[in-house]
């Protein structure tokens, strides 16, 4: 673990438990365990806050077929704070949706490149997650840092994203308002195809009391505005 994996609420930010993933992922594949093959899905359930510490985390991984399920413990025995399910396999073309969304700019960094020159699977997942941000900041402004967390993040990749001057599109919606929890919808938009599409749940979370809420009617309202017509 380091510093830079934090975020401002001090827990490990949603993307580095990715990258913890795709560290083992490799060394199963370095000791003979695992064969390499492309990533056709990542789902990612954040199960309680993983905060810095000396110690390295502990991941058990299970394989299953086509689909490898890591949890990521402190130690072996403990409670996971994530579980990560990869299903292995080639993209499929993504067909896009057909009503209108909310459309922000999605620019790729050389940086997020991996050696076939395309977008790596975990930039990616940071892609929805910096457009998920972006969504919230500037349409979301009733929903402030820290009075939510990210509960489950569900991303199926299309076809790979070479790095380009011009921005990718992020298409995004709610497609599922509750009590303490919503479902915002996303697409990662080329010139004629999609890219990737991610289903995120955030969950209303009380900083004091450390556990979930229901939000409330300005919150609701402001998720509901962005919600698809039938």
């Amino acid at each position: 673990m380091r510093w830079a994996d934090l975020d401002s609420l001090n827990h490990v930010n949603n993307v580095v438990y990715l990258d913890y993933a795709a560290e083992s992922r490799a060394m199963l594949d370095a000791d003979g365990v695992l064969d390499e093959h492309p990533v056709r899905r990542t789902v990612v359930e954040f199960l309680r806050p993983l905060l810095l510490s000396r110690r390295p985390v502990h991941i058990t991984s299970t394989v299953e077929g086509d689909e490898l399920v890591q949890e990521i413990r402190p130690v072996p025995e403990a409670e996971p704070f994530a579980r990560v399910t990869t299903t292995l396999g080639e993209p499929a073309r993504l067909p896009a949706s057909t009503s209108d969304a909310d459309t922000l700019p999605c620019p790729v960094r050389r940086s997020d490149l991996g050696p076939d020159g395309l977008v790596t699977g975990v930039k990616v997942f940071e892609l929805f997650q910096e457009a998920r941000i972006l969504l919230i900041a500037s349409r979301l402004k009733a929903l402030s840092a820290g009075r939510f967390v990210v509960g489950r993040v569900d991303v199926t990749y299309g076809e790979g994203m070479p790095w380009r001057a011009e921005p990718y599109e992020v298409s995004s919606w709610v497609s599922r308002l509750g009590t303490s929890s919503a479902a915002i919808e996303a697409e990662i938009i080329g010139a004629d195809t999609v890219h990737g599409r991610a289903s995120a749940v955030l969950i209303g979370f009380d900083l004091e009391t450390q556990r979930s809420r229901p939000y409330s009617d300005e919150e609701r309202e402001a998720f509901a505005s962005l919600s698809r017509p039938d």
